[in-house]
């Protein structure tokens, strides 16, 4: 990557010494200092050289060439955030310098801090810039902001200028896989201790065309035992993206048929908002199915939802912290909230691990459980927690022992759960009814296990394990993908 111009910048032997005391600096002029400073560049000795500015940029700090030079001694570095500031005071001494705000572009680039690249960008380049670099800068850019018009026009120009070049392949072949149409087909089967069994087949279809036309269509089918009931859920989605707002809205709608019961309509609205670059809000509405329970299968069961959360990440960590309100037909309500924080990936080798802590805290108005004629008590039709909380330790393990195959695991173990849990009250012969709450511990578990396998960029074979222990039941999941790309 070129940052100064020869012509700036001589590529002369360093000053035969250097000052013991920085008193003498005073003796030495710019053009000496920038000469030593470069000298150290072209042997790639970038420590030598940022200390060697280090020492004397006290006396140089309204110096355009300086500041510019300085910026790029701290990029070599890896200082891209110092690196960054020095270019903000070199630009600020000399704001019309075309290369010194495309230098900076670079680094911008290398940041993430696309909109800022756009913006320069913007400035110095027009329909008859022919230079490659920054073409294809601006053709990344595009794509990643779902302009993909915009970004096969770049890459058209490129073409243009160099009707061989191959360096537009890498992004003419993402842009082709996020656009192509695409199949996933899961076969699904999972047992609890309630106990009840479900066969379930989904299929999710779907194609990126454009930032706002971005559609799938899900289908699933359920078959449950041991009452035998039949379930069909049938939505279809569209995600829009506004990039002017960093605004994404998801709307989906469809229908719920049980077929021991009514159809009913699914779906909802959930708004994405970009607030800084590591952090985004999410808010919504949503009305779902909820299957939960052997009494939830034998009638159309649905649930409301307005939940809302924060995401934020930074070098260090990724953090969640979300609320949900849950309506149901029978005016009863149920409120949770749940928080996360994970370490970002340490990698060794081909492993890549996470660590962190979870906490969840459910509370129904209305607690939902019923004794039967031998006194045994179960939740009808769905669960209902009262002050549930649940204090959690999170490993997550990736591990990729060649490009096609990666195994990963997911933990999640509350290693303190605890819940007000009703207990009877015989008030007749045959009649038992809840006559109060104590609290009670319990273990909360679960265990994730995942194998994807890549044959191409066409087809994937993801295949899930999931064991949950929860204070409610016992459960085995395992579910086989296939995702096809045409």
């Amino acid at each position: 990557m070129l940052f100064l111009n020869i012509s700036v910048f001589s590529q002369d032997k360093p000053l035969k010494s250097t000052p013991k005391k920085d008193s003498f600096s005073s003796e030495f002029k710019e053009e000496d200092i920038l000469k030593t400073t470069n000298y150290y560049i072209t042997r790639k000795e970038y420590k030598k050289a940022a200390f060697f500015l280090s020492k004397f940029y006290n006396h140089f700090p309204e110096s355009f060439k300086v500041n510019w030079l300085y910026a790029h001694v701290l990029y070599l570095n890896d200082d891209k955030t110092q690196a960054e500031d020095k270019f903000k005071k070199a630009i600020f001494i000399s704001p019309k310098n075309k290369d010194l705000q495309l230098d900076y572009a670079r680094v911008l680039y290398e940041l993430g801090k696309i909109d800022k690249v756009e913006s320069i960008l913007s400035k110095f380049m027009d329909d008859n810039s022919k230079n490659i670099e920054f073409l294809l800068m601006q053709a990344h850019i595009s794509f990643w902001k779902g302009n993909l018009k915009k970004s096969q026009k770049k890459i058209a120009k490129i073409h243009e200028i160099y009707p061989k070049t191959e360096i537009t392949k890498s992004l003419t072949d993402q842009i082709e896989v996020s656009t192509a149409f695409h199949i996933k087909a899961i076969f699904e089967y999972q047992s609890d201790t309630q106990p009840m069994d479900y066969l379930a087949e989904h299929i999710a279809l779907g194609q990126y065309q454009s930032r706002f036309l971005n559609f799938k269509l899900e289908i699933s089918n359920y078959n449950f035992l041991p009452k035998k009931e039949q379930a069909l859920i049938i939505k279809l989605s569209n995600e829009f993206y506004f990039d002017g707002l960093k605004l994404a809205a998801n709307v989906t709608g469809g229908v719920y048929k049980n077929f021991s019961g009514k159809t009913d309509w699914v779906g909802g609205i959930n708004f994405t908002q970009k607030l800084t670059k590591n952090a985004s809000l999410n808010l919504g509405y949503s009305k779902k199915s909820l299957l939960g329970t052997i009494a939830s299968t034998a009638f159309n069961l649905t649930t409301q939802n307005v939940f809302g959360g924060i995401d934020y990440n930074n070098k260090l960590v990724v953090f969640h912290a979300g609320y949900n309100h849950q309506f149901f037909e029978d005016e009863n309500t149920i409120k949770s909230v749940a928080s996360w924080i994970v370490s970002q990936p340490i990698k060794i080798k081909k492993l890549n691990f996470q660590f962190g802590y979870g906490y969840n805290f459910s509370d129904a108005k209305d607690i939902l459980f019923i004794y039967n004629n031998e006194g045994i008590g179960i939740y009808d039709p769905y669960f209902t927690p009262r002050e549930q909380q649940i204090h959690s330790g999170l490993i997550i393990l990736n591990y990729k022992p060649f490009n096609k195959l990666t195994l990963g695991t997911k933990t999640n173990y509350g290693f303190k759960a605890n819940v007000k849990n009703p207990y009877p009250l015989k008030v007749a012969a045959n009649n038992t009814e809840i006559g109060g709450f104590y609290d009670e511990e319990f273990t909360s578990l679960e265990f994730n296990g995942s194998i994807k396998y890549s044959y191409s960029n066409r087809f994937r074979i993801d295949a899930n394990y999931v064991y949950q222990e929860t204070f409610f039941y016992k459960r085995n999941n395992v579910n086989l993908g296939f995702n096809f790309t045409f």
